[in-house]
C-alpha cells in the first residue's frame, strides 16, 4: 500500500475521533454545568404520581429521554429568536416511592434549559474552537508526513 494512501488513512481516522471526542465533551457539558449551578429539578413519576426533587445533573445527563418539544420564536430587540418550549420531557428515573425505574415528568424542565442556555452556548465555542484547532494541527502533521514521504519517498 502506498505511504500517502496510509497516512490520508490515519489523518481522516485521528479527525474523526477527534470531532467524536469534541461533541462527546459537548453533550456531557450539560450535566456538568447543572450540577456547578446547584439547579434541582421537579419531577412526577408517571406510574404512580408521586412529586419528588432531585438533581438537575441527573435529568440533564446524556441518554434516553422522551420529549415533545415546541419552537417559539420571540422577538429580542431587532431580532428574532428561536427558543424551543418543551411540552413534555420525561427520561427513566429510579422513583423512591414506587421504588421502580420508570419514566418521570420533569416538570420544571424549560426553567432549566434557561438556566443553563448561556453556560452552554459559550460552551459550544470552546468545543467548537477546540475541535477546529485539533482539526488544523492534525492537517498541519498530515501535511508534514506527506511532504517528508515526498521527500524522501
Amino acid at each position: 500500500m502506498d505511504a500517502h494512501i496510509i497516512i490520508l488513512i490515519i489523518m481522516g481516522t485521528a479527525l474523526l475521533v477527534w470531532v467524536i471526542w469534541c461533541a462527546v465533551g459537548f453533550a456531557r457539558s450539560g450535566s456538568r454545568l447543572a450540577a456547578s449551578k446547584g439547579l434541582v429539578a421537579h419531577l412526577r413519576c408517571e406510574r404512580c404520581g408521586h412529586r419528588f426533587d432531585a438533581d438537575a445533573a441527573e435529568v440533564l445527563r446524556p441518554g434516553l429521554t422522551k420529549r415533545v418539544t415546541v419552537t417559539r420564536t420571540r422577538r429580542e430587540g431587532a431580532a428574532l429568536v428561536d427558543e424551543p418550549h418543551h411540552r413534555s420531557f420525561a427520561r427513566r428515573l429510579a422513583c423512591p416511592a414506587c421504588g421502580e425505574r420508570s419514566w418521570v415528568q420533569v416538570e420544571n424542565a424549560n426553567e432549566l434549559n434557561r438556566a443553563i442556555r448561556p453556560d452552554v452556548l459559550r460552551v459550544g465555542l470552546r468545543q467548537l474552537g477546540l475541535m477546529v484547532a485539533g482539526g488544523a494541527i492534525t492537517l498541519l502533521l498530515a501535511n508534514i508526513a506527506l511532504a517528508v514521504v515526498r521527500l524522501f519517498g
